[in-house]
C-alpha cells in the first residue's frame, strides 16, 4: 500500500476556502540525521510557506506556524561538495516579515540560545520555562525587552508545570501553572537500576 503524498499538494489543498480542517501536522519522526536532510526539509518547507505568504495567501486566512524542536533546525548551515556553505535561513526570514502576509511563526526550544537573536527578538510573547544555563537567560534578555533582571532570576528555581508568560502585550510577566496532560507524555528519564 502506498500512503505517500506530496507535501505541496497537501499543503495547498490545505489552505483551499472549502477546507474546514484548522490543523495540519508535519512530522519528522521517520526522517533520517544523515546528511542534513531533516534541515533541509523543514527549510524547504518553511521557503515554500514563505513564498505563499509574499502571494499573500494567508491574508484572509491567516496562520500559524508551530516549529517544535527549533534549535535542531534554525541557525543552521550546510556545505556542497565544493566546501562552498549555505545558511537555511526561511524561518529567520519568515520571523522577520510574514506577519504583515498574516504567516505567524511560533518556536519551542530548550536551547534559546542556539536561536538566532534577529529570530527570538520578533518573538512577540515568550513563554518561558525553567532555565539555568547562564547563555539560555542571556538569550531571553537580549530578546524580550520586558525579561528584567528579577525576572530572569526566578527562572532557575521554577517548578514543574511553572513558566513566565512575557511579552510585548503584558505590562508586566506573569507566572503560570499548567494544568499536567490527560495523557502524560512519555518523557521520563530512565532510571540505571543496580
Amino acid at each position: 500500500m502506498d500512503d505517500k503524498q506530496d507535501l505541496a499538494d497537501t499543503i495547498v489543498k490545505f489552505f483551499d476556502p472549502d477546507n474546514k480542517n484548522t490543523l495540519l501536522r508535519i512530522g519528522f519522526e521517520k526522517v533520517g540525521y544523515d546528511f542534513n536532510v531533516r534541515e533541509i526539509i523543514a527549510n524547504a518547507l518553511a521557503k515554500y510557506l514563505l513564498n505563499m505568504a509574499r502571494d499573500k495567501i494567508f491574508k484572509q486566512k491567516p496562520t500559524i506556524f508551530f516549529l517544535d524542536e527549533a534549535h535542531q533546525f534554525l541557525n543552521k548551515r550546510i556545505t556542497d561538495d565544493s566546501f562552498t556553505a549555505y545558511s537555511l535561513n526561511a524561518f529567520d526570514q519568515i520571523a522577520k516579515e510574514c506577519r504583515k502576509y498574516g504567516l505567524f511563526l511560533c518556536i519551542a526550544t530548550q536551547m534559546p540560545r542556539d536561536i538566532p537573536v534577529g529570530t527570538l527578538s520578533q518573538m512577540g510573547t515568550f513563554l518561558v520555562h525553567r532555565l539555568i544555563n547562564f547563555h539560555d537567560k542571556e538569550a531571553i534578555k537580549q530578546s524580550c525587552a520586558t525579561a528584567n533582571s528579577s525576572t530572569l532570576a526566578y527562572l532557575p528555581v521554577l517548578g514543574e508545570g511553572e513558566a513566565i508568560l512575557t511579552g510585548v502585550d503584558f505590562p508586566m510577566p506573569l507566572l503560570l501553572k499548567v494544568s499536567p496532560p490527560k495523557e502524560k507524555p512519555d518523557s521520563g528519564t530512565p532510571q540505571f537500576k543496580l
